[in-house]
């Protein structure tokens, strides 16, 4: 609704194409919203139920944890990570290239390939770890912690929107109302 609403404004307005392209600009800050919601609510449930209770591993055993656990876990993470977003990029690319050029046959090839649910998992489980981890510090600062929670259940959730966005046309931003109705 809110689409059609800008293109309607920009139509009777007369706006030029920047115009147009700032009043839609809100379709990419959607994107955000999930990271942001899953930023606060985990750093919400560190701040009044792990603070207050202590619920950590304490600073002798926390030591495995921040160097051993969490960053061998958010390496392998970051390598399976970059290469996920590195395949569903260059689909977004062709996928880009097909609409523009109304190639049916290759848009179909690309939306087919799709990164498979095993991925999901392994991604998903990685990213429990970390965040789950991260939660376990002892952090003697409330805000420290909520920080350090936000932030990577943030970019952690942000990375898989904006995989997971990229993979799926048929519910990415960038394409909405480009993509042919019938290639859907």
């Amino acid at each position: 609704m809110w689409v059609g609403t800008c293109r309607y404004l920009a139509k009777v307005f007369n706006l030029n194409q920047s115009a147009e392209k700032l009043l839609n600009f809100h379709r990419h800050l959607i994107i955000l919203f999930r990271p942001l919601l899953a930023g606060m609510v985990l750093s919400g449930l560190w701040r009044l139920f792990f603070f207050p209770n202590g619920i950590n591993l304490g600073k002798e055993d926390e030591t495995a944890l921040t160097n051993m656990a969490i960053p061998i876990c958010a390496m392998f993470h970051s390598i399976l990570a970059a290469m996920v977003l590195s395949k569903v990029w260059e689909e977004f690319k062709t996928i880009q290239r097909c609409v523009r050029t109304l190639d049916k046959g290759t848009f179909e090839e690309c939306t087919h390939d799709r990164i498979p649910g095993t991925i999901h998992l392994l991604l998903g489980a990685m990213s429990v770890i970390i965040i789950g981890g991260t939660m376990l510090v002892e952090y003697k600062n409330p805000w420290a912690g909520m920080g350090a929670v936000g932030a990577v259940s943030f970019f952690l959730v942000l990375y898989w929107e904006v995989a997971t966005t990229l993979d799926n046309p048929a519910k990415a931003p960038w394409f909405i109302g480009k993509i042919p109705v019938d290639w859907l």
